[in-house]
């Protein structure tokens, strides 16, 4: 089988791959569509990774062998799956810190996403798996890992009516909008240095603003008479943008850190705007397998387009191209990789 690996920055070879071996309670499928997550632009731009490995993990694709005590699926079934599976009784999960569980970052595809054949463990088999509806095109369900991302970014954070701020209107970005949107917010605002992606999140019912144009804590609290956003989702990880949603948060407002920083940044917050505007800080990394049948769901019955996300498409021995393309992050937005 072929595969895309990665070396080292702007090293990715195209090569042949041995197809893994599964287990009972294993499966292999072959990939349709593979998605290009921030966190790989981010392993192969700054290489924090161990190499040789193949990045990727929003996969779709066809199940072409089961192990021999596989029940809920058959060869032939097209299915998504992601990459990281919880335990699902420790402390961590009961408390829906899925993402923290000890196992979760213990189990992964093998080799990785960016590859024409997939083994999946049989933790993801059992947690992270699930047919795709006959009606919904591979692009599409490769969006259930990062939509359910998403989806846990907002469980419990937003309520009918909320004013929502939107740092960065990246796939990710425009994704949450579309949520806040299903979630019947009042106002939605978007910001975004690039007019391209700010453009495409008005499309979707956002206002746009650009920091380098507008003064963006102005600009909310004219759209919000005075009383700054009810719930702020920091998608890009950049300082300023987030001090920036801080000053722009009404009294009350819960602000979502969604996106990594750089390594070991500090950032200086006057912690007395905490304590009397009362503002709640919750972190959010990665998904949930409460979220993934929700997502393709939301997917299939059309309140979340991820079609519209999708701007370029690759094939697998472009993977260094396509990379660079989703670094440049100008005028794209989804970039898929196609086997």
């Amino acid at each position: 089988m072929k595969a895309s690996v990665y070396y080292d920055i702007n090293d990715f070879r195209y090569e042949d791959l041995k197809i893994p071996e599964i287990s009972e309670y294993e499966v292999l499928i072959e990939m349709k569509s593979c998605g290009i997550c921030g966190t790989d632009v981010h392993k192969a731009i700054y290489k924090t990774v161990k190499t040789p490995i193949v990045l990727g993990h929003e996969v779709s694709g066809d199940i072409i062998k089961v192990g021999s005590k596989v029940k809920k699926f058959k060869v032939g079934d097209r299915v998504a799956v992601a990459h990281h599976a919880p335990c699902m009784t420790c402390w961590e999960c009961r408390h829906n810190h899925h993402s923290l569980c000890d196992e979760y970052l213990k189990t992964n595809l093998d080799p990785g996403g960016f590859s024409e054949i997939i083994r999946v463990p049989a933790v993801n088999v059992d947690r992270t798996m699930l047919k795709i509806p006959d009606d919904m095109t591979y692009e599409e369900a490769a969006f259930m890992e990062p939509l359910s991302c998403c989806l846990r970014g907002y469980s419990s954070k937003i309520q009918t009516g909320d004013s929502v701020l939107i740092l960065g209107s990246g796939p990710i970005g425009i994704l949450h909008t579309q949520i806040a949107k299903a979630f019947n917010a009042s106002l939605i605002i978007n910001t975004d240095i690039v007019d391209f992606r700010l453009k495409q999140a008005e499309k979707f019912g956002a206002i746009g603003i650009n920091p380098l144009n507008e003064d963006v804590v102005q600009k909310v609290k004219e759209l919000t008479n005075g009383k700054g956003a009810d719930v702020i989702i920091d998608t890009v990880g950049n300082k300023e943008a987030l001090l920036e949603g801080i000053s722009a948060a009404r009294k009350g407002a819960i602000i979502n850190i969604f996106a990594p920083f750089v390594k070991n940044e500090l950032i200086s917050i006057n912690f007395n705007d905490i304590f009397f505007k009362e503002l709640t800080f919750v972190g959010t990394y990665s998904s949930s397998p409460l979220d993934y049948s929700i997502s393709l769901n939301l997917i299939e019955t059309g309140l979340i387009n991820v079609k519209k996300l999708i701007t370029h498409k690759f094939r697998l021995f472009e993977l260094n191209k396509a990379i660079e393309l989703a670094h440049e992050a100008k005028e794209c937005l989804k970039v898929m990789v196609l086997p």
